[in-house]
């Protein structure tokens, strides 16, 4: 933070399903990463299956031990939320820490250590698609779907933001083609934004504060069918909008 290229860490687990894809974004857009500190945390059956029915197994995961290039230290922690992590992170004067799929909502203790904060991707436009299912709630209202780049904070998808970017929906057809258009722009999105933080093109002084937001929840299985129905049927005016242009 002294005028030298910022020292950047990820946060993961070993067998995420997108924590592979996230640091390849990253490492594909220049970023040079100090460490990846891995939670023993595993993937979940029902993060799979939301996964799997999300995407149609358009976008399965990348493993670590397939990311060409990459010279970080891999370091095991007990939690990425324990004193030990928090200490490691202030050992390494890490600057800023990207979350690249972790299973922990982070502490206060975690968010204050690397000197500008923990940087997520969240699918969602913020602050008007806080929470989750951001993706399926902007369609069922008929908005266009959004990848957010912002700073965590205690309040959940209520930090400074970055970047905010509309989904290209060129190609897509149908609703797991969206997901997965939405996963690989916000990795190709978050790469691009921690790269240019370390290059020193973007500062802390680029980012902005939210103001009031929307919080919305988990979509049932009769809504999340409207979803698809709304995509594939054409309902979906932004998807409608870009076939027509």
């Amino acid at each position: 933070m002294n005028g030298s290229m910022l020292k950047v860490a990820a946060l993961t687990t070993p067998d995420g399903i997108l924590g592979g894809h996230i640091i390849r974004g990253m490492l594909d857009a220049g970023v040079v990463l100090d460490a990846v500190f891995l939670d023993p945390t595993p993937c979940s059956a029902r993060e799979g299956t939301i996964h799997a029915l999300r995407t149609d197994g358009g976008l399965p995961p990348l493993a670590l031990a397939r990311l060409d290039g990459i010279k970080a230290d891999f370091v095991a922690v007990e939690d990425h939320n324990s004193p030990a992590a928090v200490n490691l992170v202030r050992e390494r004067s890490i600057d800023l820490l990207v979350n690249a799929g972790t299973p922990r909502i982070f502490s206060p203790a975690l968010l204050a250590a690397p000197a500008m904060g923990v940087l997520s991707c969240h699918p969602g436009r913020l602050p008007d698609y806080r929470g989750s299912c951001a993706v399926e709630h902007a369609i069922l209202e008929n908005q266009p779907v959004a990848n957010t780049v912002h700073l965590m904070s205690e309040g959940i998808d209520e930090g400074p933001v970055l970047e905010v970017r509309d989904i290209d929906l060129t190609g897509v057809a149908i609703y797991p083609e969206l997901r997965v258009a939405t996963y690989k722009q916000g990795f190709v999105l978050l790469g691009c934004c921690v790269g240019a933080l370390q290059a020193g093109k973007r500062t802390r002084d680029d980012f902005i504060e939210q103001g009031a937001g929307n919080w919305h929840g988990p979509v049932d299985d009769m809504a999340m069918s409207d979803v698809e129905a709304r995509v594939a049927d054409g309902r979906y005016l932004p998807l409608h909008a870009a076939s027509a242009a």
